[in-house]
């Protein structure tokens, strides 16, 4: 935070200075989702099950389009023995938007966790969540979470080539090439999925780690302030969910 005082002038050819920065930036991040889109994608041949508490029967990966054309699917770490959802998480699904507005954009979003769907549900009633949230736990041979790259496992033994192996894209042989450590164990991000006429599916995107922050409402708003994030080690795990706070909004 700067503490220099200035005329009104001088603040207003400073900030015109930062406007073209501003409008750089918003150029090349809209040069970047072109590229996105031009991702080529990869077929999803392999079938995966998908539970939601108070559903009877199981749904395909296909079917959590729910008629849609298109399908995000936010990767929020549950796993069957916590207790709560992560808080990093957490804060992220406080961001999510009514579904229904991507909806009228043929998108649908969900949420997928390994923890039970009971699980999943009773945590999603006490925050106050509407967005629906899928469980993989009633299939133990179910390898969503490996396959999509947020459960991990680049422990010594593991081939480089298995589900699960890539952390951010990379095998930890690559890892160590760039001074990194190998990385085993849950990870958060978004999968983003399309499907044709004939229901076949396919995998467009993947982002993780700090690529969810173009979703958080709260981080965009400080970072317009004067003071910034006052981030914290547990960076969005610093947020308390909003039934949490003390004091009403």
């Amino acid at each position: 935070m700067s503490s220099k005082v200035v005329s009104q002038q001088e603040w207003i050819e400073a900030s015109k200075a930062l406007l073209e920065k501003e409008k750089e930036l918003m150029r090349a991040a809209d040069a970047l989702s072109a590229a996105r889109r031009e991702l080529p994608m990869v077929k999803v041949d392999k079938d995966y099950t998908f539970a939601r508490a108070g559903n009877a029967s199981p749904l395909s990966l296909g079917g959590l389009f729910d008629g849609m054309d298109q399908l995000i699917v936010y990767h929020f770490m549950f796993t069957p023995d916590d207790e709560r959802g992560c808080t990093g998480c957490s804060h992220v699904a406080e961001s999510l938007p009514d579904v229904r507005h991507l909806r009228s954009r043929r998108t649908q979003l969900v949420c997928v966790s390994r923890a039970a769907p009971e699980k999943l549900e009773a945590f999603k009633e006490k925050c106050g969540w509407t967005f629906p949230w899928y469980s993989t736990a009633r299939d133990p041979s179910n390898e969503f979470n490996q396959d999509f790259y947020v459960t991990i496992d680049q422990r010594e033994a593991t081939p480089i080539d298995v589900p699960g192996s890539l952390f951010n894209f990379r095998n930890k042989e690559e890892l160590a090439a760039m001074g990194r450590k190998p990385y085993s164990g849950e990870y958060f991000g978004f999968s983003v999925f399309t499907k044709n006429d004939n229901g076949e599916v396919f995998h467009t995107y993947s982002t993780y780690g700090r690529g969810v922050e173009r979703v958080m409402s709260t981080f965009a708003l400080l970072d317009i302030t004067p003071l910034g994030r006052q981030d914290t080690p547990s960076g969005p795990g610093g947020f308390k969910t909003k039934n949490e706070y003390e004091q009403n909004a």
